[in-house]
């Protein structure tokens, strides 16, 4: 996701991300296949309406970090995120189903996610936007350590 208006940019730095992150049980986290296509494609289209991805980009693209979360052997959620060329670390999507909020899949899918975008380059932190309006995002990301950031 790009910065737009309306939108917060936030930081995570390598550091705080093991610090949050690190012995979070990522076992429910995979990365997506073609078999997730409609599930990711309905999730997508209620979250992120107005995007420019699709979720066929999102699984098909060899550049893109996409993961699933499970819960009993079904998807509930997922995020996608990148290595810019010049180098920064991007987390552009993530959404799990509103079921199924709130008992810290999140926590496991952004933990699996963000470790795929660090393990892929030497980064020293990756960023995200988010829309104003997204307070219980807002306050998910800032529990896991993304810190406000003026846009670049």
């Amino acid at each position: 996701m790009t910065s737009t208006q309306g939108a917060r940019t936030y930081s995570l730095t390598r550091t705080v991300a093991v610090d949050r992150l690190e012995g979070t049980d990522t076992t429910r986290a995979r990365r997506a296949v073609s078999a997730d296509q409609d599930f990711v494609a309905d999730l997508h289209a209620l979250e992120f309406a107005a995007t420019y991805a699709t979720a066929q980009h999102l699984i098909h693209d060899p550049g893109l970090f996409t993961y699933v979360v499970e819960r009993d052997g079904a998807p509930i959620g997922y995020a996608s995120g990148h290595v810019a060329e010049d180098g920064r670390g991007h987390l552009d999507f993530m959404a799990v189903a509103p079921d199924a909020r709130g008992v810290g899949d999140g926590r496991v899918l952004l933990a699996a996610t963000v470790a795929a975008i660090f393990g892929e380059a030497d980064l020293d932190e990756l960023r995200l936007s988010v829309e104003e309006h997204r307070k219980p995002a807002i306050r998910f990301y800032e529990k896991h350590g993304f810190t406000r950031v003026d846009p670049a």
